[in-house]
């Protein structure tokens, strides 16, 4: 599988006309309830139309675009946005996918391949971008799902690195790790050295930065736990925060509630060590096992 500009276009298609169909009826002062109502469509329909970035029929957003009573130019562009999020499909969205992988974290892996900045912060493994086989599999193993669930997970995200060397316009990469992620040998030695390496080598990249946040740094803003931030280009997407859990997850799209975890990553980058020092720590981790 190979990530393509067209797979971005459709993830940024899809989260565009959910984010703007949802300010357009907030600008109205309607709930997502009397919406629903009015149409007979359920409350979880219209949460799907508005946050779940999926396909959208462009029935449906003729309707809205009527209630909300859009402009001639802004509604050819949602329907646009509506056509390609029904007809385009990212790699993601294949049939061979839909049985093992979740709606949920396909729909997030198309917000991942069109972000131009991520960053994340991890507390207690090595990220799902930079994962070799062995360590992948070793924590996806942990779970109860049967061999061919985990086969099918690993080649995700296998395929989902290919963004971080993509040709045209990789994106800018920050990660931030507590230094657990690089002490906790997961799936044995040998493994372990292969993931550090790993990391090793993708802190050189140009694109990428990987700063290990030390034991010695005491308390820190995500004491709660990890999470992702999303940056695009595009005024209207902005920045987006990623949290996931043991059994789904799901994204933060309000300003207000973003800047939080915004103003986390930052002080995290500030106790973190330098990068200079996080490769050497991280070398040095990896000649030790």
């Amino acid at each position: 599988m190979v990530i393509t500009a067209d797979d971005r276009s459709v993830a940024l298609c899809r989260i565009l006309l959910g984010l703007k169909l949802r300010r357009l009826r907030e600008g109205k002062g309607l709930k997502a309830s009397a919406v629903a109502k009015r149409f007979g469509w359920s409350t979880a329909r219209m949460t799907r139309l508005e946050t779940k970035m999926t396909a959208v029929e462009v029935g449906d957003v003729r309707l809205l675009c009527d209630l909300y009573e859009v402009s001639r130019e802004l509604r050819d562009e949602l329907e646009s946005y509506a056509l390609i999020s029904k007809t385009g499909k990212g790699w993601w969205d294949a049939k061979s996918l839909k049985q093992t992988v979740p709606e949920w974290f396909r729909a997030n892996i198309g917000l991942e391949a069109a972000a131009r900045r991520i960053w994340i912060y991890q507390s207690e493994f090595v990220p799902g971008l930079a994962q070799v086989l062995g360590y992948a599999m070793a924590i996806l193993g942990l779970s109860d799902a049967d061999e061919e669930t985990i086969d099918r997970h690993a080649e995700v995200r296998a395929t989902r690195q290919s963004i971080l060397t993509r040709p045209d316009g990789a994106p800018d990469v920050m990660m931030t790790l507590n230094e657990a992620v690089i002490r906790r040998p997961v799936g044995g030695a040998d493994v372990m050295r292969q993931q550090l390496e790993r990391l090793s080598e993708l802190a050189q990249q140009p694109n990428i930065s990987v700063k290990i946040l030390p034991f010695s740094a005491g308390a820190h803003p995500a004491m709660h736990g990890p999470f992702t931030i999303w940056g695009f280009d595009d005024e209207i997407v902005g920045d987006l925060a990623y949290l996931e859990n043991l059994v789904d997850g799901g994204v933060l799209s309000d300003v207000e509630l973003v800047a939080p975890f915004i103003a986390a990553f930052e002080q995290l980058e500030r106790l973190a060590a330098t990068e200079e020092q996080s490769l050497a720590m991280i070398q040095s981790t990896a000649a030790a096992l």
